[in-house]
């Protein structure tokens, strides 16, 4: 019996120290700034993420990325002494679910430096209303040189491919803090964003 006990105790011990041990999950939440196109397009981004270790360098990471973005232009910014229409609006937005790799390359007491490539889906849309254009005739009444863009939207669902450099820093057994530059580039616009995070490993 005592037999019994001891190996049931000696059995529990080693699962727990394994389990303790072996901390292979990890889950995120990020946020942070985003630039569509050239940078014009400023906005914000949300990002939940989840990694699992494959070795001692190599995680599988997969993410679930949300991006708005606005751009406003005033009289002042187009201003034409003949162009009534200088007032703008466009609005950049994007869903992505990318799958993929983050890669140690350093690794030093709490901290930790990490490159991340990634492949995935995304829908992207962009509405824009207001702004100008040249009057296409060649003999425009006066004041109506230039007229008015009319508005529109256009949603997209295409591939998308993207890279960064990721920086955590260790805070406890189970909680890191983390930095993110990335890139993502797909059908007819490019992202950029910096992100600041929270993770949790069990």
């Amino acid at each position: 019996m005592k037999t019994t006990i001891t190996l049931v105790v000696s059995t529990f011990i080693s699962f727990s120290s394994l389990a303790q041990s072996e901390l292979k999950n990890t889950i995120g939440l990020s946020g942070g700034f985003t630039l569509f196109g050239t940078g014009d397009i400023k906005g914000y981004n949300f990002t939940p993420k989840y990694e699992r270790q494959l070795t001692k360098r190599i995680a599988f990471q997969s993410q679930l990325s949300f991006a708005n973005a606005q751009r406003y232009n005033s009289v002042n910014d187009l201003a034409l002494v003949t162009n009534p229409y200088t007032i703008s609006y466009l609005q950049s937005s994007s869903k992505k679910l990318n799958t993929g790799l983050l890669v140690g390359i350093y690794k030093r007491k709490s901290h930790f430096w990490g490159i991340s490539a990634s492949a995935g889906i995304v829908i992207s849309s962009q509405f824009r209303y207001g702004g100008y254009m040249i009057n296409p005739d060649k003999n425009p009444p006066v004041g109506l040189e230039y007229i008015p863009n009319p508005p529109y939207f256009q949603r997209y669902l295409s591939l998308g491919f993207g890279a960064g450099i990721e920086y955590r820093y260790t805070i406890s057994k189970h909680f890191k803090l983390g930095l993110e530059a990335a890139y993502q580039e797909y059908h007819l616009d490019t992202e950029a964003r910096i992100n600041f995070g929270v993770y949790y490993s069990l």
